[in-house]
């Protein structure tokens, strides 16, 4: 009895030694998803895993940092009374664009996709990622604000919901 008892000690302590942080599940799916897509783009594919880890793991920081609430029209209302500093589509493009920015990936150009420019109702911004030199159209879309904190993306050219354009130049 005593040697399962100094056992069982052993495994408790140990176990911090051997155990590695679980990502849910379904985060898990969902960034492999993003790495396959981002993937298609013809980046490196180190930074293409590493770019779909951190975004998905960012935008639900910034939902949490904005104190994000559904859906996201309403997180809008709250923005524009004052009850929440941030949290407009626009905010969650910029703040992504900082983010990747400073991973200082050598694979991507970056830009902001607008849709629906000028429409109070339905402007929209995110962050649109493509290879180096390579067109905005062919670009995928990140996009934290649609889901609110749950990251949603695609191909520009693929989104059913909206139709993108670039928003300035290349940042």
């Amino acid at each position: 009895m005593k040697q399962y008892i100094y056992l069982a000690l052993i495994l408790f302590l140990l176990q911090g030694c051997i155990n590695t942080p679980i990502v849910p599940k379904q985060n898990y799916i969902e960034t492999k998803k993003l790495e396959s897509l981002i993937d298609s783009l013809h980046v490196d594919k180190k930074e293409a895993k590493d770019i779909a880890k951190k975004t998905i793991i960012y935008s639900k920081t910034l939902a949490k940092e904005y104190n994000l609430v559904q859906p996201p029209l309403f997180q809008n209302f709250l923005v524009n009374v004052g009850l929440r500093k941030k949290g407009l589509c626009w905010q969650f493009a910029y703040d992504m664009l900082s983010f990747v920015k400073k991973q200082k990936y050598k694979s991507f150009d970056y830009y902001i996709g607008g849709a629906n420019i000028g429409n109070y109702w339905r402007e929209h911004n995110v962050l649109v990622l493509t290879c180096k030199g390579c067109p905005f159209k062919n670009g995928v879309l990140l996009d934290p604000w649609r889901n609110s904190g749950h990251l949603y993306f695609s191909k520009v050219k693929d989104d059913k919901d909206y139709i993108w354009s670039k928003r300035g130049g290349l940042r």
